[in-house]
This record gives C-alpha cells, sequence and structure tokens, in this order.
C-alpha cells in the first residue's frame, strides 16, 4: 500500500454570562401602588438573558470531533478513533503540532484522522481555550475568498497549505483553520493527484466542524452531519 500524508496514526471550552436587572422603584404619596404600570411610550424593551458560549473541556471537545456517523460515507474512521486530552501535560498539544505558547494556555486538545486508503484523507484537530479573548489573542485570521469562501466558517478563518510529505509527492493537501468562540480548530484534507472532488469539499468540511464545535458550546450533544 503506497504512503499517504495520513499514513500515520495520529493521536488524537461553562459559564453563563449574567445580566444585571435594574429594578425601577416607582415612589409616590399615599399607599404603594401594587398594580403593574404600563411601560412608558418609547421606552426600550428589557433584553432577555443570553447563556455565554461554554468552555470545551476535554469530553466535550472529544464529543466535537466528526465521528464516523458525521462525515462523508467514503471516508473511514483510522485505526484508533478520535480523543482528546486535558493539557495538564503539554506532550499531547505539541505533538499534534500546535505552537509552544498555544499549549502554554490551552485547556485540552483533540484530533481525529479519517482516510479511504486509495486516495483521501482528512485531519481534524482541536485546541480549546479557557475563552474567547485568549483563542482570539492567539488566532484572529482573515481568509480570502478564494480559500474561505463568501461566507467564512466561524469566528475567524484562514486558509494555508502544508508542505508536501517525500513519501507521498503526488498528494495535494489543503487546510483552513479556525476560530469558534473558545476553540480553534484545523480541517486538512488531502488527495492523491487525479482524485474527482466535489466543488468545496473542504469549505464544507470546515463548516461540519464548526457546527460541531458551536452544539458543544451551547451544551447539546453534536449531531450535526455532512451526510
Amino acid at each position: 500500500m503506497p504512503r499517504t500524508p495520513y499514513s500515520r496514526t495520529v493521536g488524537l471550552a461553562a459559564s453563563t454570562a449574567s445580566v444585571l436587572l435594574t429594578s425601577v422603584l416607582v415612589g409616590g404619596c399615599g399607599a404603594q401602588d401594587d398594580a403593574p404600570h404600563p411601560a412608558a411610550e418609547g421606552a426600550a424593551a428589557p433584553k432577555a438573558s443570553v447563556p455565554a458560549a461554554r468552555v470545551l473541556h476535554t469530553a466535550e471537545l472529544e464529543a466535537a470531533l466528526p465521528n464516523q456517523f458525521s462525515i462523508p460515507a467514503e471516508l473511514e474512521l483510522d485505526m484508533g478513533g478520535g480523543q482528546a486530552w486535558d493539557n495538564t501535560d503539554a506532550t499531547h498539544c505539541q505533538s499534534e503540532g500546535w505552537l509552544d505558547e498555544w499549549c502554554s494556555e490551552a485547556l485540552s486538545v483533540g484530533s481525529v484522522l479519517y482516510k479511504n486508503y486509495q486516495d483521501q484523507g482528512l485531519l481534524v484537530r482541536m485546541i480549546s481555550f479557557a475563552d474567547t479573548a485568549t483563542a482570539t489573542r492567539f488566532f484572529n485570521g482573515k481568509g480570502t475568498v478564494n480559500e474561505v469562501g463568501n461566507n467564512p466558517p466561524g469566528d475567524a478563518s484562514d486558509g494555508y497549505e502544508p508542505e508536501p510529505t517525500a513519501d507521498a509527492p503526488t498528494w495535494t493537501t489543503k487546510g483552513i483553520i479556525v476560530r469558534q468562540g473558545a476553540v480553534i480548530a484545523k480541517v486538512e484534507h488531502a488527495w492523491e493527484a487525479g482524485t474527482e472532488l466535489r466543488p468545496g469539499t473542504l469549505l464544507d468540511l470546515t463548516k461540519l466542524v464548526v457546527l460541531r464545535i458551536q452544539q458543544a458550546q451551547a451544551g447539546k450533544p453534536p449531531t450535526a452531519s455532512a451526510r
């Protein structure tokens, strides 16, 4: 079997925002009026409390990784499956190729690898931080339309092209790095020369990853699928 860019086995953020409601005390002479008062004309309606996206720790991050039932049927889960690790020991983080500075502040990391053992491979890596500000400090990219489309996925995204590997010179690999809240993900798609691909395959896969992160951040089981 010829080696591919993905021939290795890859070992592969919950706070709720509070809204301060100011009570308006209506003073008056005589007895207190307990009846509700109509809102003054033109007064703005009170804003509803909107929960903040939760931070993804190890279990939530692992659930957000695309599973066998959410990726295109032509790709198969590599041996070992997807996995996430807490960052008590930064070894996993560094071995996944994240920058040392990022690893020093990460909460957890995870990754999953898919391939069809013939002409395609998909690698998804995630790293989560304690808050959006930290993730934004590390990555706030703005990709071109050719890289991430007219409606880019996530809060920030950018395209990149990993260097070809010596053992698979005829393979092409393209990636999108995307930040959604306090989570940053790298989505890499590789294919053999001559492989027929659906247009926008990488972008569709990246949107899938972002949707699953958003579901996990909302406290829901990630169910988004590309099938």
